[in-house]
């Protein structure tokens, strides 16, 4: 049953036409416009700079706060897990805190809030694994739960990041995140390619099944 409601929730998802306004407006959220950026950077509060004493440069301070939610939160610290490489958590921390500082400068909004809504926005519901059937491989689909889903959608956002051109990892990270709010993201159409794969190979999974129960 719980198979049948996903995939009647896939089937919702892809009959949605293309993205044709911004996704902020689709989650009744506001975000601001380039056009505002000058006047928010006023009010603007910076963040605490300090010196890397190995590179000699400033680096933004995790605030109390700030580090306590990065780790105490489910979301962030998978997020944090996926990027930390050779055990290095804290260098991974100053990468996602640099990230959400920049996505405070640009929205002036809770950046906590909207790398949550960029997330979920690209979060499937289902995926497909690998069964045969007689002599032929067959895609059979399966729900996700929510651990693994978030970890396809974090995957597709650190791979799209990537292959931006700014400068610095968090500002990567950063306009990945602010693209998919806003709708212009390739990661959107990633989503959509998978739930319609899962909608084409849906009749696997009752051969999958009397399969199941013939052993």
């Amino acid at each position: 049953m719980l198979l049948r409601s996903l995939i009647g929730r896939t089937l919702a998802v892809a009959r949605v036409p293309a993205f044709k306004a911004p996704i902020c407006e689709h989650t009744k959220r506001t975000y601001v416009t380039r056009s505002q950026v000058d006047v928010m950077k006023k009010a603007l509060k910076e963040a605490e700079m300090v010196v890397n004493p190995r590179t000699n440069a400033p680096e933004p301070q995790i605030s109390a706060s700030y580090q306590q939610k990065l780790r105490s939160d489910p979301l962030f610290t998978q997020l944090v897990n996926m990027i930390m490489r050779d055990g290095k958590k804290v260098l991974a921390e100053r990468l996602v805190y640099g990230a959400l500082l920049d996505i405070r400068k640009h929205t002036n909004k809770d950046p906590f809030l909207l790398v949550s809504d960029a997330i979920n926005l690209v979060t499937p519901l289902m995926d497909t694994k690998s069964g045969r059937q007689g002599s032929k491989v067959i895609q059979v689909p399966r729900a996700l739960n929510l651990r693994q889903r978030r970890r396809r959608a974090i995957v597709w956002l650190l791979q799209a990041a990537n292959g931006r051109n700014e400068r610095s990892f968090s500002m990567r990270l950063s306009g990945e995140l602010q693209a998919i709010v806003n709708g212009t993201s390739g990661v959107l159409d990633k989503k959509l390619q998978l739930h319609k794969f899962v909608l084409d190979n849906r009749s696997n999974i009752r051969t999958s099944t009397a399969q199941a129960n013939n052993n």
